[in-house]
């Protein structure tokens, strides 16, 4: 009599079935690709809000305006409202300067909201990630900070300080 070694071929095909219900019931929790490609998209408007600030200051020095509290400059044939060379928070400002389709209602690919103080703000998001509780598919005041997933653009404040952009929040993305 042999003394077998190994597995048999029936022992082989379950051990494989029992890891592939394990892998599939398993790697969406460990893998989030929804997720990420929010994170992804956010920092890539992080990066297209970055570029818009350094065009419009350029302009603004060239236009000899890079000090002055209020000014305009025009980039791709749109005026653009500036503080201190960087666009101001508004939808005349960086929305504008950005270019990037942002919208008042869900229907667009990004939303935006300004948020008066000292300085003002923008916060700017995905629409997929903010849930509107407007009326007519917009969205309210405080929906997108709600979302957790957005970027904060600052105004400059004065002169001497440059306008912010930042990733505030992304846990909710």
């Amino acid at each position: 009599m042999r003394n077998q070694k190994g597995f048999t071929l029936i022992e082989l095909i379950i051990v494989i079935v029992v890891l592939g219900i394990l892998a599939v019931t398993a790697a969406p929790q460990f893998i989030n690709f929804s997720s990420d490609a929010r994170v992804s998209a956010l920092k890539g408007m992080e990066g297209s809000v970055k570029g818009a600030m350094q065009l419009t200051y350029s302009k603004a020095a060239i236009e000899g305006v890079e000090t002055e509290g209020t000014a305009t400059v025009s980039v791709k044939g749109t005026d653009v409202n500036l503080v201190f060379g960087y666009p101001d928070a508004s939808a005349t400002g960086i929305v504008e300067a950005v270019d990037a389709g942002f919208a008042a209602d869900l229907t667009s690919d990004w939303v935006y909201e300004v948020v008066t103080g000292t300085p003002d703000t923008v916060l700017m998001a995905q629409s997929s990630s903010v849930t509107g509780s407007g009326t007519g598919g917009a969205y309210a005041a405080g929906d997108i900070a709600t979302s957790q997933c957005y970027l904060t653009y600052s105004a400059a404040s004065d002169a001497s300080t440059a306008a912010t952009i930042v990733v505030t929040d992304d846990t909710g993305c």
